[in-house]
């Protein structure tokens, strides 16, 4: 079957895409790209040492401007109303390079690839702006969409596969929800599969323990830090996300185990501990199984015990049904 180009009518003619029937749904959209530099770039990147001032500040400021003006720029484009817009850099100089990163959200009724991928476009264009009176040699390049979700083809990752599955550990306060993800853990690894995790937090929580040199940091008003070693990395930020978008942050993993969110869509193992409380509290077509040491079930849904092994094998018999092992 030859492939459907929807930016043209029968006649040939360019059109813009009539999405007025569509539902509206969240949408969400990661793109990257890089700048090749050479060192004394580079320097004056990191030293903010250009001569038309902070590079990256403004670069920053022009990715997002220029993803909310993307349907000013690309004809057939939407106009939309980002709901939420950021773009970031990663110093690369071993590679000698600097690695852009704009994400982009909202609630709509056609996707925001484009923007994500216009405001990484621009950004790398403004750094060669500011920088090219020190050389003007660099390559702007690799300029690709890296993840999207959201409408009726709902998640794509550059990976080539799909993106991690997503099952929730949910119940009420002090049901066990860390005690059983760390007890499944061990399982899941054991089966080959690549877990992130991601837990949500009721209260402002401390982002690196008092003491440390990035909590002294973040204490005196770092708006974010970032601390690594040969082996891992931790990204500390003062910015407001959703479950979905950390989810996104995780494109290589092969699962997700989100700890909470029991009023969420997620399928999900619930909780329900004896002491703790006595009845379900999550929709049932959302559960896998239900956890307990009480005599409890629910119609349709399987009842496990209290124990990691058990826990995963029924994540991994889910994986399984679903094509993902």
């Amino acid at each position: 079957m030859e492939p459907k180009f929807n930016h043209f009518d029968g006649e040939g003619n360019a059109i813009m895409v009539d999405v007025s029937a569509k539902a509206s749904t969240r949408r969400l959209a990661v793109a990257q790209g890089k700048i090749r530099v050479s060192r004394p770039v580079m320097e004056a990147i990191a030293g903010h040492a250009a001569a038309k001032g902070d590079v990256l500040g403004v670069a920053r400021v022009a990715g997002i401007l220029a993803a909310k003006r993307t349907s000013e720029l690309i004809p057939l484009c939407h106009p939309l109303a980002l709901s939420h817009c950021t773009v970031d850099f990663t110093l690369l100089p071993e590679e000698g390079a600097v690695l852009a990163e704009c994400t982009a959200k909202l609630d709509a009724k056609t996707g925001v690839e484009m923007e994500a991928l216009t405001g990484v476009s621009v950004a790398l264009l403004t750094i060669y702006d500011m920088c090219k009176a020190i050389d003007k040699r660099m390559e702007i390049g690799d300029i690709h969409l890296v993840y999207k979700e959201g409408g009726k083809s709902g998640a794509f990752s550059n990976t080539g596969r799909p993106g991690p599955a997503v099952v929730a550990v949910s119940g009420v306060k002090n049901s066990g929800k860390t005690t059983l993800i760390a007890a499944m853990l061990p399982h899941l690894t054991a089966a080959g599969l690549k877990v992130a995790t991601v837990k949500h937090d009721g209260h402002a929580f401390q982002a690196d323990p008092e003491g440390t040199d990035t909590g002294k940091h973040m204490a005196a008003g770092a708006w974010g830090t970032a601390i690594f070693d040969a082996e891992k990395y931790k990204i500390v930020r003062r910015d407001a996300v959703d479950e979905k978008e950390l989810i996104a942050r995780f494109p290589d993993a092969d699962l997700v185990l989100l700890e909470g969110f029991k009023h969420s869509h997620w399928p999900k193992l619930e909780l329900v501990r004896a002491g703790i409380s006595r009845e379900s509290v999550c929709d049932p077509d959302t559960l896998l199984a239900l956890v307990t040491d009480q005599d409890l079930t629910l119609p349709g849904v399987p009842t496990l015990p209290f124990d990691g092994a058990a826990a995963a094998g029924r994540i991994l018999d889910y994986l399984r049904e679903g094509g993902r092992l």
